[in-house]
């Protein structure tokens, strides 16, 4: 706990907006996060955090131990929209099928688009 602790004071020393993890994040690092309202998306794969990376001119980090502010990315806006599908399909059990998107806006070079 004392850990999880230590690693996310490191994080929030640098004082980020959001937070994308390939992989998972210990519930207890999760709840420090929120704590200091960090917003934290899991399991995002590789290639693209690259492109985030690329976008927000970030660099990805392996580990904690390696982030220095000069790696942090940049956008003005952040923000997830939900959108259900209008095409008159429903998928199983007669559900609308949904998509979840993160934009990531006015990022500092046009670099790409979300």
């Amino acid at each position: 706990m004392d850990h999880l602790k230590m690693a996310v004071t490191k994080i929030a020393y640098h004082k980020p907006n959001v937070l994308l993890v390939e992989k998972s994040v210990s519930r207890y690092a999760q709840e420090y996060l929120l704590a200091k309202d960090i917003s934290l998306v899991l399991n995002i794969k590789r290639p693209l955090l690259e492109r985030i990376a690329r976008c927000t001119g970030a660099q990805i980090v392996p580990s904690i131990d390696h982030l220095t502010s000069q790696k942090l990315g940049y956008c003005e806006t952040f923000h997830v929209d939900k959108f259900f599908e209008e095409h008159g399909s429903a998928g199983q059990g007669g559900k609308k099928s949904t998509k979840t998107l993160m934009f990531f806006e006015d990022c500092p070079k046009p670099l790409g688009c979300t």
